[in-house]
């Protein structure tokens, strides 16, 4: 079991669940290390009412991926948008190696950035089922 993510007209890509969450908590390590920390305890205990605070201050437009599920729901064009303006410029090396659909190897950070960006500028909804 896992997670697709996909674009209508455009690529889609499975991840399993457990991978999934672990590029989310390298992908907030990327951004700012303290992020992947609370990114981390969010997780796994919970956060005090300042931690959160600082967490989503830390995030600010991430906060839309971090707290999406990780199961099932879709990314409008406009939160598409938001995401590939904050992801642009991050790099990160994680990359996962698949044989659902012949996928092969790829970068998960950079097949993402191209999944927002064309829902951002071709209007389509980003959908995770």
């Amino acid at each position: 079991m896992g997670l697709t993510i996909r674009v209508n007209n455009f690529d889609s890509f499975d991840i399993g669940y457990m991978g999934f969450m672990a590029f989310r908590y390298n992908l907030a390590i990327a951004v700012n290390e303290r992020l992947g920390e609370l990114y981390k305890k969010w997780v796994y205990l919970s956060l005090t009412d300042d931690e959160l605070n600082e967490m989503i201050k830390l995030a600010g437009d991430l906060m839309i991926f971090f707290n999406h599920s990780d199961c099932e729901g879709s990314f409008t064009p406009s939160e598409s948008r938001k995401l590939y303006i904050r992801l642009k410029d991050i790099k990160l090396d994680y990359s996962i190696s698949t044989q659902y659909h012949n996928q092969g190897e790829f970068n998960v950070l950079e097949r993402l950035k191209q999944m927002f960006y064309y829902s951002w500028h071709y209007r389509r909804k980003i959908i995770f089922s």
